[in-house]
């Protein structure tokens, strides 16, 4: 057992947990004085670190891999202000954070002074360092500058503080992270904490957000070296698993608790209508289904196998395992009458969100129900036409559809071999053997079981690979809360989040006992009947990819395949860098903001 796994044994604990180190502000923290008495108390302020408010998951809605019905995010939208709650929020509990690591450090003294043995010490320590690294790190890729506390400032000292170079930040993080790295263990025998593993993988995430690319190979091939992690067999079993070798950071949720996360704690908006969702209120989003390349390695627009009337077909496999598949008109089965609907059952359903298809089979009996998964019957069903199946099990719909106990992994080893991948490309030092050891075994991993050979990955131009390593960690990393950094980080958010969000038309058959008769429906839905029957539902044609694995849907959406849901804005000379929360510049005049804020 390797892995970090943050969830709360027993609901006496966790109500202790939530007793400690209580109205703090940003810098410094009241009620403490007489906190860190015995080393229970210093495990308890420790353990109440491993939670989401001091590791942030980003909204789902920031990236491009995600589209979500009903609104869009201020981050993406044009509409973010240094008064942003979401935004100073995590300015704050990193602020937090990192003075309660810092207190945890100074009172090592008195630690020992109590009887606490050094072993237990330097777990303390290295725990408080990860934190620091870790907290610092994504401040300095966040704001820039930042406020830099080394040693736990006072109130009056908080309150006159001003904002670090960056690169004395990123210093600073560096050598937290190689200090907890020097006192962690590999493992542990019991509950998982931060290890040794972990530091070195946050520092390699920390290092290629800021660009750092030689610090990033480094700081993952250590983690590669440890032989400690592996990759999941199953890519699809590795989001639904009870444990796996591949996480290395991660949240599990508890149904005990009611404590759930990503996917998991938003179950209706992620599930079918007929199993009881709300029918993809957050769903893939056409960008990605073009993402993914055809089983010769080469994308949509340059592969012969390629059938855009029947974009699953041929595709990567991880396509099938993120997305729920279902048989468009031009699909074979239907075609040559063969069609089986056990071939796209899911969560007890035949899944067809044509616009023709009236009924559907529900599974357990065979018997024929309304399809509320189509436009056909529910002008609700998803806006895209698709839904995702990575993270979705039968658990999701258990516990009264509130929550599933399933994981969500902040950090895998997937994500350490892309990272140095990328790293020792963009040092121009990505060989084969660097490639055999990072994204050809992900595609390998990714092929088990097909009974296909995976296509390989082979040396080529740094842009060459550049353009493969982007579309890899597109597809390997969707729907898993790494892609707007991504974005961010590659500067591309500026032609990336200045598209549209596209949906259907949003035309149904506007009846939920429609019978199927065309004449009946409105003129925009004949217009949809019309996409599907031609093989331009829900997308068409074929979009240009361009060097940063990126689809221009324009075309498609002047065709009449898709429309324009909502508009996204980025200003470029303004938008890579979050505000300072305007809250914190109005007591501390020394607190600068960053440019355009």
């Amino acid at each position: 057992m390797k892995q970090i796994k943050f969830s709360i044994c027993t609901a006496s604990l966790f109500m202790l947990m939530s007793c400690v180190d209580l109205n703090l502000n940003p810098l410094s923290e009241g009620s403490s004085e007489n906190w860190y008495s015995s080393q229970a108390e210093i495990e308890m302020s420790l353990n109440d670190f491993y939670r989401t408010d001091f590791f942030p998951i980003d909204d789902m809605k920031w990236g491009d891999d995600v589209t979500a019905r009903n609104e869009t995010s201020e981050v993406n939208n044009g509409t973010l202000t240094s008064e942003n709650g979401t935004i100073a929020k995590r300015w704050e509990n990193y602020y937090k954070g990192i003075a309660r690591a810092l207190r945890i450090i100074n009172n090592m003294d008195r630690a020992r002074a109590m009887g606490v043995s050094e072993k237990d010490i330097a777990q303390y320590e290295g725990e408080a360092y990860f934190y620091l690294g870790h907290a610092y790190g994504m401040l300095a890729f966040h704001w820039g500058d930042a406020i830099l506390d080394k040693v736990g400032m006072s109130l009056d000292e908080a309150y006159t503080a001003s904002r670090s170079p960056k690169a004395d930040v990123l210093a600073y993080s560096y050598e937290c992270l190689d200090k907890a790295a020097e006192r962690l263990p590999n493992s542990y025998p019991g509950i998982q904490r931060a290890t040794k593993g972990a530091a070195y993988a946050f520092k390699a995430r920390i290092a290629i957000y800021n660009e750092d690319y030689a610090t990033a190979a480094t700081a993952a091939k250590n983690c590669m070296d440890l032989n400690v992690y592996k990759l999941h067999d199953n890519y699809q079993d590795l989001f639904t698993a009870s444990w796996s070798d591949e996480w290395i950071f991660f949240f599990r949720g508890d149904v005990t608790l009611k404590k759930y996360y990503w996917a998991a704690s938003d179950v209706l908006n992620c599930i079918s209508r007929l199993s009881g969702g709300w029918g993809g209120q957050k769903a893939p989003s056409y960008e990605l289904v073009c993402a993914y390349p055809c089983i010769d390695g080469k994308p949509i627009d340059e592969s012969p196998l390629y059938n855009p009337k029947d974009f699953f077909e041929n595709r990567d496999p991880r396509m099938a395992m993120t997305i729920v598949p279902f048989a468009t008109a031009y699909n074979k089965s239907v075609l040559d009458g063969t069609y089986d609907p056990n071939d796209y059952k899911w969560l007890g359903y035949e899944y067809s969100p044509s616009p023709v298809k009236t009924t559907v089979q529900r599974i357990s009996d065979g018997a024929q129900v309304g399809n509320n998964d189509s436009k056909a019957r529910a002008e609700h069903a998803s806006y895209t036409g698709l839904l995702f199946k990575k993270y979705v099990d039968e658990s999701f719909l258990e516990n009264g559809k509130a929550g599933a106990p399933t994981t969500y992994p902040m950090l895998r080893y997937g994500d350490v071999l892309l990272m140095y991948a990328e790293a020792m490309n963009e040092m121009n030092q990505c060989s084969q053997e660097v490639l055999d050891a990072t994204i050809n075994k992900l595609r390998e991993r990714a092929y088990n079981g097909t009974g296909l050979e995976y296509p390989r990955v082979t040396e080529g131009s740094q842009q060459q690979l550049r353009t493969v390593i982007r579309t890899e960690r597109f597809i390997e990393m969707a729907w898993e809360g790494h892609r707007y950094s991504d974005l961010i980080r590659w500067k591309i958010a500026g032609k990336v989040l200045n598209r549209p969000i596209y949906f259907l038309n949003r035309a149904w058959s506007g009846n939920t006992s429609w019978d199927g008769d065309e004449s009946s429906v409105s003129a925009e839905y004949k217009q949809l009947i019309q996409n599907w029957k031609d093989g331009n539902y829900p997308i068409g044609g074929i979009p240009q990819i361009d060097e940063d694995g990126i689809a221009d849907l324009s075309e498609m959406a002047k065709k009449g395949y898709i429309t324009v849901a909502t508009e996204r804005k980025f200003d470029e000379s303004r938008d890579y860098l979050w505000p300072i929360p305007a809250a914190d510049r109005l007591i501390n005049d020394n607190l600068s903001q960053n440019p355009k804020w």
